[in-house]
């Protein structure tokens, strides 16, 4: 998965997805989603999320991207600056990736475990899928600035109400504390982020 941040004039966020969306496809991303982060030092900014099978693919349709007429365009029209641009690795999912938000939940840890992510996803998901939470991936950052090495755990909702009751249920199950503790686990942000389309 691929994260490009950055900001554009607010009233250009909704117009500019579908063409954002079409482009990327077109491109060869498997999964292309617009979000802007509603909490954060990112406050304000948009993220356009795509999944990829192949680097090597996601690397030529970024720079076709930005060559395109009509990205250029785009990019003038709404005074687009991209900020950040982040690599990931999807380790594990449950459920589905949509959702009208995504909460991003930032971690390290000490080990790094071959099936780490699903032994903590087969902790996580029952408890959030009760709640009502739509998914729920787990990454870990490859390229990604400070967090690279890090890892992303990212749930999908249409209730905020509903990641906020399954997180509060974390905070007292015995199985994830365990996990943390043996695993030298800890979060270390969050940031809740409203899908454009």
């Amino acid at each position: 998965m691929t994260f490009a941040v950055g900001t554009l004039d607010a009233d250009k966020i909704v117009s500019s997805t579908p063409l954002v969306k079409s482009k990327f496809s077109a491109l060869g991303a498997t999964r292309v989603a617009n979000s802007v982060v509603l909490t954060g030092e990112g406050a304000g900014s948009t993220i356009v999320t795509c999944s990829w099978d192949s680097m090597d693919i996601s690397i030529a349709a970024r720079a076709a991207f930005y060559q395109d007429a009509e990205c250029q365009a785009m990019f003038a029209a709404g005074n687009w600056n991209p900020t950040n641009y982040g690599v990931a690795q999807l380790l594990s999912e449950r459920g589905s990736g949509e959702g009208a938000y995504s909460v991003a939940v930032a971690a390290v840890s000490e080990v790094h475990a071959a099936d780490m992510s699903e032994v903590l996803s087969d902790i996580i998901w029952p408890v959030a899928s009760k709640h009502g939470v739509n998914g729920y991936r787990s990454l870990r950052m490859i390229a990604a600035g400070e967090q690279t090495g890090g890892y992303l755990n990212i749930f999908y909702t249409d209730s905020v109400d509903a990641y906020l009751a399954s997180s509060a249920e974390m905070a007292t199950n015995s199985d994830f504390l365990g996990f943390n503790a043996n695993n030298g686990a800890r979060i270390v942000g969050r940031q809740i982020n409203r899908t454009v389309s």
